[in-house]
């Protein structure tokens, strides 16, 4: 990989496959842990990202190339980029080994991503999956710290995966009664409703697909009174009405799936 560029070669791409291939079946395996200004510097300063920066948006006006700088010399003291040779008369240049290479290419070449948004009294939390059909997912979990922690695993693991991320305190217990409103309706009734202003964490998820024009979402409500899910209901052609229901874990689980298929 070249520093700074998105120009992937075949060995990035190779990269990329063998970082997806050490998934394994029932668990995430952890690839690697970086910094916003880590990423930053790795992707391109320049380079518009897909997910959120917390640390480095709440630093003010910074000289990036500086910031970048210091982060490459952490990035040269972890051995996760080596000093590379460009022959005779070029500057020396740098290289990402290839677990981090491999990474870099795969959140920039996935055919889908999940992305759920979780709030909570301490904060916001995100996780992006990067969907790769066939061969896997890399996950991309951004605290609020400003870290970035990169995982993959099967498809099939990510309503597991997901599972505790939407409901934490395992409050999904059984199912219930769906009620139905229109968009005018819920924005009246929605903010009075005990079970969704008790709820201890409310995570937003969106899938985008490469070629796609709209959006999946849903929201996922978890507290005390259960889990509950706000999804859209498309009636007459037109999606102006909303659909609020209390859900059991397996239909917690199967959500991630069902919006990617959708």
């Amino acid at each position: 990989m070249s520093e700074q560029t998105l120009n992937f070669t075949k060995a990035d791409y190779e990269a990329a496959i063998a970082v997806l291939a050490r998934g394994e079946a029932g668990k995430a395996t952890r690839i690697v842990n970086l910094t916003d200004e880590q990423v930053m510097v790795l992707d391109g300063v320049q380079t518009s990202q897909p997910t959120p920066m917390p640390w480095l948006e709440t630093q003010g006006d910074i000289d990036k190339e500086l910031v970048g700088k210091v982060a490459l010399r952490a990035l040269l003291g972890q051995g996760l980029v080596v000093p590379a040779d460009r022959g005779e008369g070029k500057p020396v240049g740098i290289d990402a080994i290839p677990d981090l290479t491999g990474t870099l290419v795969l959140r920039r070449t996935a055919q889908a991503i999940l992305t759920v948004e979780r709030v909570t009294t301490l904060g916001r939390h995100w996780v992006y999956c990067y969907v790769h059909e066939g061969y896997g997912i890399l996950e991309e979990e951004v605290a609020t710290s400003g870290h970035h922690t990169y995982s993959v695993y099967p498809e099939a693991f990510l309503g597991e995966r997901l599972e505790t991320f939407l409901d934490p305190t395992s409050a999904a217990v059984m199912a219930g009664k769906s009620r139905t409103f229109t968009v005018r309706e819920f924005e009246t009734v929605g903010p009075t409703l005990p079970e969704l202003t008790e709820s201890l964490t409310v995570c937003v998820l969106s899938v985008v697909k490469v070629g796609a024009d709209t959006v999946r979402n849903a929201t996922v409500y978890s507290g005390p009174r259960g889990v509950f899910t706000l999804q859209g209901d498309e009636r007459d052609g037109v999606d102006d009405h909303l659909v609020l229901a209390e859900v059991g874990a397996a239909v917690v689980r199967a959500l991630p799936g069902k919006l990617l298929a959708a």
